[in-house]
């Protein structure tokens, strides 16, 4: 496309040089840049594109799109315009040709949640014979086919990627895209302009308070993407919730309610939980529903309810939600049993929350094991203020606790450990609990330590396959090192 067909939507204070050019390809990472692309500055929280211009013509891009004028041009042409945010979506959707309004998207929000209940609606949908996209936190999905993003990964990616993540599911036949929406991608406006047909709620408590400040920033950051959905969209809201209402006053969607406790238009019925799964009947507006999922934990019963209800507001047949839910066997690091243990279970999980943390333990316990035995620890250069509220969770819950390491980040583990420890300490000087700064050795220390009998959570990290220090990143995966120590311990 030629830079000027290119920028004719958008408002622009300056061009500087020619745009009688033709633009291959646009990109705001400068490492990533081809040949005659156009590079995009991005003034980000932690990086500054402007600062890029010379690397990003060194490698060939024949144009960018700036804020402020540089002291060098590098060869480029240079579009000034007064917000690179405000024009960047409309810049890529005619560059894409808008794929995303070719897709008929489905957002789910919520603390916790969110990567299970897209994997359940996902099959629903593919179970009904539709073709379908996912986005999120473990990974990009054009059926089973996985699709990587250019820039770093987040929950939920950036403008460009997801124009390019949507343009490539178009290209593949693609008719519904199920997403993550983080509340970091509404607040930093990566989902502006984008027209859901449902918007799914999980559920709030306390999190991101190192980005959001407090916790009414973060409820009222999560609602603004309810309140931004069409009116004739869909808001599935979890009526459980003690926040449902406020959302609910909120939006101008047609508004659907599920639960277990209090009154919702579908409800979960005869709830029964067992190691290998969970089964309830589900009464709906169009009628009762028996469901045997292979995933347990009351948590599961809700991620399902939410899945089951956006399906029914799409008008999906009762059969295809009933073999789409119970075909889900598990997701990667979401309450994921490790093979290899003989006489005791070991379970990895990604609840790095004070409810998530406290939902594993109550469905673990609901497990009727002879001990519950967790490590766990916090993530560094995050909400300092959950960490000896997940600690005191621990105390009560759990009968031994190995406290470790997660992701430090920029923080000094020991420190991040000595706040979780205050929450034990609180609770009772008595708990049993011992502090390991080294994850891989706390795991294979819990391994080493559980009997016949015995159930082992290892929270936190989930899915993850890497584990981030201030000036390192290394592999690491709980679930390798815990099925290596239980290698090791058979062996001995």
């Amino acid at each position: 496309m030629k830079l000027a067909e290119l920028i004719k939507n958008i408002a622009v204070t300056k061009i500087y040089g020619t745009t009688d050019c033709e633009i291959l390809g646009i990109a705001q990472d400068s490492r990533i840049v081809k040949a005659k692309d156009l590079f995009i500055c991005i003034k980000g929280p932690r990086y500054n594109g402007h600062l890029y211009l010379k690397q990003a013509a060194e490698n060939g891009a024949i144009a960018a799109l700036v804020e402020d004028l540089p002291d060098n041009d590098f060869g480029l042409t240079l579009i000034q315009v007064p917000s690179v945010d405000e024009v960047l979506k409309e810049l890529i959707g005619t560059f894409y040709d808008y794929p995303d309004r070719k897709l008929k998207l489905i957002g789910v929000t919520g603390t916790n949640g969110k990567t299970t209940t897209t994997y359940l609606l996902k099959s629903i949908l593919e179970a009904a014979g539709y073709k379908v996209g996912l986005i999120g936190t473990i990974v990009n999905l054009i059926g089973n086919e996985a699709i990587a993003t250019y820039s770093a990964h987040n929950t939920t990616p950036g403008v460009l990627d997801l124009q390019i993540l949507f343009a490539k599911m178009v290209q593949a036949g693609v008719e519904y895209v199920v997403m993550e929406v983080s509340s970091h991608s509404i607040a930093q406006s990566r989902i502006a302009g984008l027209s859901f047909r449902s918007g799914i709620f999980t559920n709030i408590t306390q999190d991101h308070l190192d980005y959001h400040g407090t916790f009414e920033e973060y409820l009222r950051v999560k609602t603004k993407f309810f309140v931004d959905l069409p009116v004739v969209s869909w808001a599935i809201i979890n009526g459980d919730d003690p926040r449902a209402g406020y959302i609910i006053e909120r939006t101008p969607a047609k508004v659907l309610t599920y639960g277990i406790e209090k009154e919702a238009e579908i409800r979960a019925e005869g709830v029964q939980l067992a190691p290998s799964g969970a089964s309830f009947t589900a009464n709906t507006p169009r009628g009762k529903i028996k469901l045997n999922l292979k995933l347990t934990g009351f948590f599961n019963i809700y991620n399902s309810l939410s899945a089951l209800s956006s399906a029914l507001a799409l008008g999906i047949d009762m059969d295809a939600i009933k073999r789409g839910l119970e075909a889900i066997t598990g997701v990667p690091g979401r309450f994921q049993l490790v093979p290899g243990a003989v006489k005791f279970g070991v379970i990895v999980d990604f609840a790095h929350t004070p409810d998530g943390l406290e939902n594993i333990l109550k469905t673990g316990r609901g497990l009727s094991p002879r001990r519950l035995l967790l490590v766990f620890g916090c993530g560094g250069d995050r909400d300092r203020t959950k960490r000896p509220i997940m600690g005191a969770i621990a105390a009560k819950m759990v009968d031994f606790t190995i406290i470790t390491s997660d992701n430090p980040r920029s923080e000094e583990p020991a420190q991040i450990i000595r706040e979780i420890e205050e929450g034990f300490l609180n609770v009772s000087p008595k708990a049993q609990y011992l502090l390991e700064a080294d994850r891989a050795k706390a795991i294979r220390k819990v391994i080493a330590m559980a009997e016949p009998g015995d159930l082992v959570l290892i929270a936190g990290k989930g899915h993850e396959t890497e584990q981030i220090f201030a000036d390192h990143t290394i592999h690491f995966d709980d679930r390798e090192i815990a099925a290596e120590a239980l290698k090791e311990k058979n062996h001995d």
